[in-house]
Order: C-alpha cells, then structure tokens, then sequence
C-alpha cells in the first residue's frame, strides 16, 4: 500500500488527527474526535447544533432509559468512522482515486448527513402523503440537501473554510439525485452504500446507549482494513478476510430491529405520536413547514398546544408519569398469519391491515373503533391504531467479496459458498422480523379483546 504524502495530507488536515492547539472533542463509544479550526467552524453552524436536541432514537427512551443519546454525537462519530475509512482506503487506492477535494467533501458531507431529520427523528418521515395533500414531509437526505444549500452559515464556511462548492455536498448526501461523475458517484456509495460509516456508528452507539450487545460483535477495526473498492470504483468490497466482518454488521442488524428498533413497545409509541402529529397536520393545528426547525422538546409542546383533541389526547398519554401508552391488542409475524392459526376475525384484520397503505390503517382502525364502539366499547375514533414495522425495510447482505490476488469480484455476500449468514438472515428478517401490531388504550383493552373474539 502507498502512503498519503505529506504535502497531500497538508491539504487536508483532519485526517491527520487534531490541528495544534485546538482539543479533541470527546464522544462516547468513538472516544477523541480530532478537530480543526475549519470543522468546529462547520461543528457550530446552527443547523448541526439542532441536532443536540433531536434525540438518535427518537421515542425508544420509553423503553431503553439510556436511548436518550442525539443525531449530534451520531454525526460526530459518523464523521470519524468516515475519516478512518479514507484512511483505509487511500494507501490502497492512492490520492488520484479520492484526490484532496474529494475527501474534504466526504468528511463534510459524513457530518452533515443528517441535519435534515425531522424531530423525534424517522418517526414523522415514515408519513407519507396524505389525500388532501396537506402533509408532503421529504426524505431526511433530500431536506439535508435544502438546508445546506439554502442555510448562509452551513454555505459560508463549506465555501470560505473548506473551499467546497455546497452543492457537491449536498449532491454526495441527497440519495435520490446523487452526483453524475465518477468521483461523485463513489463518494455518494461511501456515505449511503452497504458498509458505510453512518451504519457502523448508529449500530454500535444505540447498542451502546441502549444497553444491549448486539452492536458490539461489530469488529469495525478488522472492516476498514479489509474494505476496497471493486476493480471498476463502483462499490465497496471486502477482500475474503473481511467477509466474517460483514455477517458481524449484518447480524447486529438484525437484532437491533427485531429486539431495539421495532420493539412493541417502542413501536406503540411512535404510532401515538405519529396519529398526533398526523391529526394536528391534517385538521389545522400545525402546518408542515413549523416541523422543520424544531427540536424534540420544542415539537412536543407544540403538539401539546395544537387546537385537536386527538393530538392533545394522544401527546398527553406519551408525556404522563408512568407511560399511559396504547397496548397490544393482538400482533403477528408474515409467517404467523399465512400460518392461519390466528383467530379468523384477527387474522383476517391483521392481514389487510399490513397490506393497506398508512392511510387504509388509520381508516381501517376508525372503522373498526365505530363497529365496536357500536357494540358497547367506550372507544374514540382515534382508540385504534395500526402500526406495522418494516414496510419497505430490507436487510442489507450484498456485498462485494475481492478475489485474493487480482482484486476482482469473485461474488458476494449473498452467495451461500461465501456466506451462509446472510441470505438466511434476510429470508428469516422478512417473515419473523417484520410484524403488525393492533393497538389500544390500556384501560379499553380487555374490552375490545372480547369484542373482537380474542381470548
């Protein structure tokens, strides 16, 4: 492998580690993050500076005590996974694969990431267009894109500090209208592709911070060192010792969805906030474009506020000692219902409601709160709610595998000759992971488990 020179390291000093003088900001998991004059300039810009605000995983506190941790020290350790990338990558490469100005736009692009994310983070994402077309929330990447084009502190100090053009910026993190050059093709595969270093941070900090293990068997060191490009610069590869390395990423995924991520209870939290928020878009009480500046706290009083019952009632329920949450009323796997060993009527609910677009649920859960209301339930319109977890989720597992001697594609990891974990991680994350769940206030639910014939 070559070494970067030094007059090339020159032209960008944060991957040499801390400038003189300035201190290393500390993070947990990720330790000393080294700084420059340059970077605490982008640091403070107020668009990262939100983020301390906006929690990484947005209401899983209710669950995890400790999942309190921010989108701020996720970017910052996003940034330093994406520093020892290049490093990794460029003795093998050389400067003229990832020249000075790309790897400057990279580093800045890893910090930036996710200043688009709504509060309470992909909670409010997940809502998709409503039929009176009051509610039109971007992708986080594609609002990262119009803040930073559009934010004078963020263009500022990309332009006079960095001596970058926003936009290249801006383009390496906008998933859906990437860069059409190579370069920026390839810069774009490092920040979003299968192993990048937004995934190897937020698997292990939420493992972390949540207190559970399953992010820890990530053996991130042996990645970088075993990580390349494939021969045509089109993706990122392992060679074939980096392959054990990869099913340790792909294994921490799975349980941090099944177990941290989709937890029932998590998951009955965040579709409360997201009917609130939904009822307070669509009824009047708040118009999308107040969401885009506020912090977690700042959006909850807001919706506390918002001129709708169903919004107060719900906000209410998720702000009050000892967690007045919706309940389980009945749940199952893909596998559970095709099994048809689920009650008829349940099974039957169940099944259209996780084929039914957001939307279909909520009017499939008033309907069925009217019916049963009708029978004797004392239920609001808003007393059922659906919630399904992985629509649309997909378990990464291909990658790349190098040959041992000419650097070529010699398969993947969905090969079952080069990984037996993988493709049978996915196949089971489809039908045991991914779960739709039928929900309740705690205080009617015995009641409408009779109604609906569930023992």
């Amino acid at each position: 492998m070559r070494p970067i020179p030094d007059t090339w390291l020159r032209r960008v000093p944060e991957l040499g580690g801390v400038e003189e003088g300035l201190p290393p900001i500390r993070v947990p998991l990720t330790g000393n993050v080294g700084t420059s004059t340059r970077l605490r300039a982008l640091i403070d810009t107020r668009p990262l500076q939100r983020l301390r605000g906006v929690r990484q995983l947005g209401l899983a506190s209710v669950v995890y005590p400790g999942a309190t941790h921010t989108r701020f020290e996720h970017s910052l350790g996003t940034y330093e996974l994406a520093r020892r990338l290049l490093l990794n990558l460029l003795p093998r490469r050389g400067a003229e694969f990832l020249d000075p100005e790309a790897c400057a736009t990279f580093l800045c692009a890893a910090l930036l990431h996710d200043v688009g994310h709504y509060p309470f983070s992909h909670t409010l994402e997940d809502l998709p267009p409503d039929p009176e077309g009051r509610i039109r929330i971007q992708r986080h990447d594609a609002r990262a894109r119009s803040i930073i084009l559009q934010d004078e502190g963020v263009v500022a100090v990309l332009r006079d500090a960095w001596g970058l053009d926003p936009e290249r910026v801006a383009a390496v993190i906008d998933e859906e209208h990437p860069p059409d050059d190579a370069m920026g093709r390839r810069l774009a595969e490092m920040l979003a592709g299968a192993l990048n270093p937004d995934r190897l941070d937020y698997l292990q900090r939420d493992s972390n911070h949540v207190g559970v293990p399953y992010g820890r068997v990530i053996d991130s060191e042996r990645l970088l060192q075993a990580v390349d490009f494939t021969e045509d610069g089109s993706a990122l590869a392992v060679t074939p010792k980096g392959v054990s390395a990869v099913e340790t990423i792909i294994f921490a995924s799975y349980l941090m969805y099944r177990e941290v991520y989709w937890h029932h209870t998590v998951r009955a939290a965040q579709a409360m906030l997201k009917r609130a928020a939904a009822d307070a878009m669509r009824l009047g009480g708040l118009t999308q474009e107040e969401w885009i500046d506020l912090d977690d706290a700042q959006a909850l009083s807001r919706l506390a506020e918002a001129p709708v019952a169903s919004t107060r009632e719900l906000v209410a329920r998720l702000s009050a000692p000892g967690r007045q949450l919706y309940r389980r009323v009945a749940d199952a796997t893909l596998a559970e219902i095709e099994s048809g060993k689920l009650p008829r009527s349940v099974g039957e609910l169940l099944a259209q409601a996780l084929d039914a677009g957001y939307w279909e649920q909520q009017a499939l859960a008033e309907d069925t709160a009217r019916a049963l209301r009708a029978a004797g339930v004392d239920l609001p319109d808003h007393g059922l709610l659906f919630d399904v977890a992985g629509r649309g989720k997909e378990l990464f597992f291909e990658v790349p595998v190098l040959d041992r001697f000419g650097g070529r594609v010699a398969g993947t990891t969905a090969d079952p000759s080069i990984s037996l974990v993988a493709p049978n991680l996915s196949r089971n994350f489809d039908r045991q992971a991914k779960r739709v769940q039928l929900l309740a206030p705690a205080e009617r639910l015995e009641d409408v488990r009779r109604a609906l014939g569930i023992r």
